[in-house]
């Protein structure tokens, strides 16, 4: 009897030794893996694998004097110093991005790496046919371009961009963020970095539409790296509630109302957010707002190109990009050219109710018990009706607010 009794004790203890073993293991498993697909990333990884080997890529074209990285570029200049762990912090959840992390030093920005055009979901125009220019056939040697030749292919892939005439002020800007053709020598590794930051979706987005003050602006580059102005998110997490007071909750509502309605006629059509979720808002210092994820940000003209080149379809999903719904000719079997959805229905929806097409619920910005009757019917309407107005849905947010006054 005594003997079974320690039998199973040690059998019990083995067992649990070995399920903590494969629970741990299991555990760095799922740690890696979504270290590596930039679900979940740490400081560590974002010095190691990041910063210092875009310092070792840039360090042979720049002057290194004092610990400091002399360069056009400044934030060759922030990144490339002596220990800057305690100025730097990984941002999470950001698959798109190979990488996404704050730099302060007194001024808080968000850094970003470019992605490859190639593993885009969407293509805007074939890289292709510029990196054919950088060669040439008979040497296979790299050839660069005449200014006035590459000015010609940056004009060709912004008007694919946007799909309408370009500004050359968009072109201007966006050589004022690089080196190209500012020395007497041009180097091969300053062209593909230009392409691949021109290629960003998010990056080219923020230039070409700068001057109208709807996103956050890039301010400075190194390599393939880039920083922009960083404005806090409305939440961090939106399965927790709120902290913010519900007066102050409808004023951040009347903020997101007013940017919305900027987007429809800030431009020469109206420009669609297709990817609304909370950390997707943000404020700066001085209470200005800005939609953050510009890589879901598309001109009315690219979106539904974007539906016609849908080569067939089986359901409306399939002609949905994210929150930008479409709708499936079923017969034809082709999306129709059309938004089936408005950027204010999607608002109303997933920001203000906290709606998502998934089992997870989130706290919606103005869903609470303090919300008066009119204001709950009416983002009811808004969220299903394509006919609610921005200035209807104003009107009533603004009625709440100020009926707090009183």
């Amino acid at each position: 009897m005594l003997n079974n009794r320690r039998k199973r004790r040690k059998c019990i203890f083995w067992t649990l030794v070995f399920g903590i073993l494969i629970s741990l293991f299991i555990a760095v498993s799922i740690r890696d893996v979504l270290i590596a697909s930039s679900f979940i990333c740490t400081t560590e990884d974002v010095l190691k694998n990041h910063i210092n080997n875009l310092c070792l890529e840039v360090k042979n074209e720049v002057i290194v004097s004092n610990n400091l990285v002399e360069s056009s570029e400044n934030l060759c200049e922030d990144l490339c110093v002596e220990d800057i762990s305690s100025k730097v912090e990984c941002k999470t959840f950001h698959l798109n991005k190979p990488t996404v992390f704050t730099y302060d030093n007194g001024r808080k920005k968000i850094v970003k790496s470019a992605i490859n055009a190639k593993e885009r979901e969407e293509a805007v125009s074939d890289s292709d046919d510029v990196e054919e220019e950088y060669w040439n056939s008979k040497s296979t040697q790299p050839y660069f371009p005449t200014k006035d030749e590459f000015t010609h292919m940056v004009n060709i892939y912004i008007g694919n961009f946007i799909d309408g005439e370009v500004n050359q002020d968009m072109v201007l800007s966006l050589l004022s963020h690089s080196n190209v053709y500012q020395t007497n020598t041009e180097s091969l590794s300053t062209h593909k970095n230009f392409w691949l930051l021109t290629q960003d979706h998010e990056y080219l987005t923020s230039i070409i539409f700068e001057e109208y003050n709807l996103f956050p602006k890039v301010l400075s580059t190194c390599g393939a790296y880039y920083s922009m102005e960083y404005f806090t998110p409305l939440t961090e997490n939106a399965m927790r509630p709120y902290k913010l007071q519900w007066r102050e909750r409808l004023w951040k509502a009347l903020d997101i109302m007013k940017y919305v309605g900027q987007l429809e006629n800030a431009w020469v059509e109206p420009l669609h957010i297709c990817d609304v979720k909370h950390d997707h808002f943000g404020w700066s210092e001085d209470g200005k707002v800005r939609f953050l994820d510009l890589d879901s940000i598309f001109t009315e003209s690219v979106l539904l190109k974007t539906m016609e080149n849908t080569p067939v379809c089986i359901n409306n999903e399939d002609c949905s990009y994210f929150d930008c719904k479409g709708r499936c000719h079923v017969k034809m079997a082709r999306c129709e050219l059309e938004r089936t959805n408005t950027n204010l229905q999607v608002i109303c929806d997933k920001i203000f109710l906290g709606n998502t097409d998934g089992l997870i619920s989130l706290y919606g910005l103005l869903v609470s018990h303090e919300a008066n009757e009119e204001l709950s019917e009416a983002l009811e309407i808004c969220r299903t009706n394509r006919g609610m107005t921005f200035d209807g849905m104003m009107e009533v947010i603004t009625k709440a607010s100020n009926h707090l006054m009183y």
